[in-house]
């Protein structure tokens, strides 16, 4: 038979102290209060500023044929009489055969299941975001990115739930964007169905259904991009007229030497490179011995590692350059050589082109020829695109034929006479 305990008063509850261990220190005393077998009040020593030390509820109770605690609460948040309460309720359901702290459990985890779909497109766009910075691998395209967030997709959605994200939702998003600036929206959405995309693995949302998904479904409300919008493609120089432009543009680089912009340019021609490979290219990625320029996989828009040959121009060009450390072009004063200064060159020679476009007027003429195959052409431009182009590049990168090609490129634009 159970020993009885005598009911403590609320009075003898708020005297109940701590206890002392064999050592003299303070320690946890557990003090039965009676009214409900195995009901404790616990008393914790005194610690930092809590000057009396914590009490809190204890019911101890066989559960399974094993003797457990169950936590009912802090005193006296919980007063005696509700901890009297909640044990007679906690012992009837032992009673029922029902476990306190499995279904304590179950709760727990049904709440955490329930806030981990709590989660705004904003919160899970900037973990998507995060992401892409380690992935990407210019601070360009995470800008570009940000800024498509920022400005179009946070206004509509950012503080929905993505649980809650429906495709009306979505469709208001584009809609006015959708025809005035339709490359933007199209990459918009992009972005968009990979972040909640995302969200549904993560289970932030219930099923697998994408409401973002643009085929069979947005694009069911949106005309066609094709219909509305045109491509405008980066002006490019005629390609008959290159070596009238080469020669003229040499000529602003008079004293030699005096414009980086111009020396870049120049470079950047006879190579294929975008801009941004030209600005940043560094002496240590050159090897003038052997006349090759690597791009390395981790740079740029590049996965590989490229290998581009040097024409005998740009060797003589690279030479007469006198630093051998650190970026090749540089501005008088040391600094970058911003994007703009090189498509501002056309322009201020009368030719109808930006830097970008050249890439442009060396393919023109690369078709004109009809002697390249079409495989290294691309190459050229550092094209992988196709199954062609990724199996020509696995087995050589077609270096040889490359080489012919950008040869034969230096000294058609090298050749005023050729205008």
């Amino acid at each position: 038979m159970a020993k009885l305990v005598e009911e403590l008063t609320d009075l003898q509850v708020r005297r109940q102290k701590h206890a002392l261990n064999a050592a003299g220190k303070p320690c946890v005393a557990m003090h039965a209060v009676g009214g409900v077998q195995g009901l404790y009040i616990k008393c914790s020593p005194p610690n930092g500023s809590n000057a009396t030390g914590a009490k809190s509820w204890i019911l101890r109770a066989t559960i399974g044929g094993k003797r457990r605690e169950l936590g009912l609460g802090s005193y006296p948040t919980v007063t005696l009489k509700q901890a009297r309460e909640l044990a007679r309720d906690k012992k009837t359901s032992i009673a029922s055969g029902i476990d306190p702290l499995a279904e304590a459990r179950a709760k727990k985890s049904a709440l955490l299941a329930q806030r981990a779909k709590e989660i705004t497109f904003r919160d899970l766009a900037e973990e998507f975001v995060l992401i892409k910075t380690k992935e990407w691998k210019t601070a360009k395209q995470i800008g570009r990115l940000r800024q498509y967030l920022r400005d179009y997709a946070y206004p509509s959605i950012g503080e929905l739930f993505v649980r809650d994200i429906r495709r009306e939702h979505l469709i208001q998003m584009l809609k006015p964007i959708w025809e005035d600036k339709n490359p933007t929206a199209t990459r918009l959405i992009n972005y968009v169905e990979k972040i909640i995309q995302k969200g549904i693995v993560d289970g932030h949302r219930d099923g697998f259904e994408n409401p973002a998904l643009w085929k069979g479904n947005l694009e069911l409300s949106f005309p066609k991009a094709g219909k509305i919008h045109k491509v405008k493609h980066q002006r490019a120089v005629d390609w008959r007229l290159m070596p009238q432009f080469m020669n003229q543009l040499q000529q602003l680089d008079d004293p030699i030497g005096s414009r980086p912009d111009v020396q870049c340019l120049s470079f950047m021609i006879p190579t294929i490179a975008r801009p941004s490979e030209a600005r940043m290219v560094n002496w240590q990625d050159v090897d003038l011995e052997s006349r090759v320029w690597t791009i390395r996989a981790d740079s740029f828009k590049s996965h590989y590692d490229w290998q581009i040959p040097l024409t005998s121009q740009a060797i003589s060009l690279l030479k007469a350059i006198p630093h051998r450390s650190g970026r090749i072009f540089r501005t008088l004063n040391g600094r970058e050589i911003p994007d703009n200064y090189l498509s501002s060159l056309p322009d201020a020679l009368g030719f109808d082109g930006v830097a970008h476009g050249f890439r442009t007027s060396f393919r023109t003429w690369g078709q004109e020829q009809q002697r390249f195959s079409e495989e290294a052409l691309e190459l050229c431009l550092k094209h992988v695109d196709t199954d062609a182009t990724r199996a020509a590049y696995a087995r050589s990168q077609l270096f040889d034929e490359r080489k012919k090609i950008l040869n034969a490129y230096a000294n058609w634009i090298g050749n005023e006479h050729n205008a």
